[in-house]
């Protein structure tokens, strides 16, 4: 029988980080894809892109509090995903936005069907019974992980905690138990694993799968940056509803291409994400280094690598991000 201990505490936490920045080259070359930037389905997309972004430094900045570090690394797509069920969510083929592509979308932001108790972590006994079936129930299983192993055993540092955007309905900076608990609810309740009712049986509804008014998210930067955000199209709404809207509705026109790692685009893609320029490195420097990179820095990377990615497309080759042959 497996028993929580500091260390698988640990290993959860950076298992979560790491499956937020899986969905970000992912999503990237899905909406990249698209030919019409002013698409409902390429807006939708971005701003769930955002939110990813949220979550990966929530559940980075839970890995401090909890005396780890995220060691943020490529993600392998032909690989399952620690912890989780193989299979699971995220064994993805970088592809176009069609039905496939967005099936995997569906299946990683999948709501998690209630089992009667409103809250899953309310038993601090619970033992860990990995691999899981859901990004959420891994959530669920990490509280409960602190609450065996004693919130006293971690430092619940705040320093090299790092916060991207301005003020919101959740805290973003941990603290404590509590604090940790809300940042995992507005991860869930965002969209990866939130909760459906008992009773609640597909076909789904976009409308089913509300997000309270405090965990939607203010696209707004902190006070400090002067930087222009756009607003998060339905951020009322789950990521799983806002992709049931784009399955829904008829697909946009999209790029095609063909696997081809080490055409000129894929090269000065790699080069940017996990390369000369690479923007992990930048990543783990956030909660590792005692002089950060600058953030604004790391925005404009972003807004290249979206631009990278899709001068793949328009090339006619699919984005490529994993490592060099």
């Amino acid at each position: 029988m497996a028993t929580w201990t500091k260390q698988l505490v640990q290993e959860h936490a950076q298992v979560a980080a790491a499956i937020e920045l899986y969905t970000v080259p992912f999503y990237t070359t899905v909406m990249t894809s698209i030919k019409d930037e002013n698409s409902d389905a390429y807006k939708i997309i971005r701003g769930v892109l955002i939110e990813e972004m949220m979550h990966l430094q929530l559940a980075a900045n839970l890995c401090v509090v909890l005396d780890t570090t995220p060691n943020l690394g490529v993600p392998d797509y032909e690989k399952d995903v620690p912890s989780l069920l193989p299979g699971t969510v995220l064994n993805a083929d970088m592809g176009p936005l069609n039905a496939d592509t967005l099936k995997v979308m569906l299946a990683i932001e999948k709501p998690e069907q209630t089992l009667g108790a409103s809250d899953p972590t309310a038993d601090p006994n619970i033992e860990p019974k990995y691999p899981y079936s859901s990004i959420g129930e891994m959530y669920d299983a990490l509280l409960a992980g602190i609450m065996q192993v004693g919130e006293n055993q971690f430092s619940w540092s705040t320093e090299r905690q790092q916060t991207f955007w301005g003020e919101q309905g959740y805290p973003q900076i941990i603290r404590n138990y509590l604090e940790a608990k809300e940042a995992v609810a507005a991860i869930k309740a965002q969209g990866e694993g939130g909760h459906t009712a008992e009773d609640m049986q597909p076909p789904f509804l976009p409308e089913q799968f509300k997000v309270d008014l405090k965990y939607q998210m203010i696209n707004k930067p902190p006070a400090s940056i002067a930087w222009s955000y756009q607003d998060i199209l339905y951020k009322e709404y789950s990521h799983f509803s806002r992709f049931l809207r784009i399955q829904d509705a008829p697909l946009p026109e999209v790029y095609q291409g063909t696997a081809a790692p080490d055409h000129p685009t894929n090269i000065r893609l790699r080069q940017i994400f996990n390369g000369t320029r690479q923007i992990l490195d930048d990543l783990n420097d956030y909660w590792t280094s005692p002089v950060p990179p600058v953030w604004m820095k790391f925005l404009g990377s972003m807004r290249e690598l979206s631009m990278r990615t899709r001068e793949c497309w328009k090339a006619g080759v699919i984005p490529y991000w994993g490592k060099a042959a």
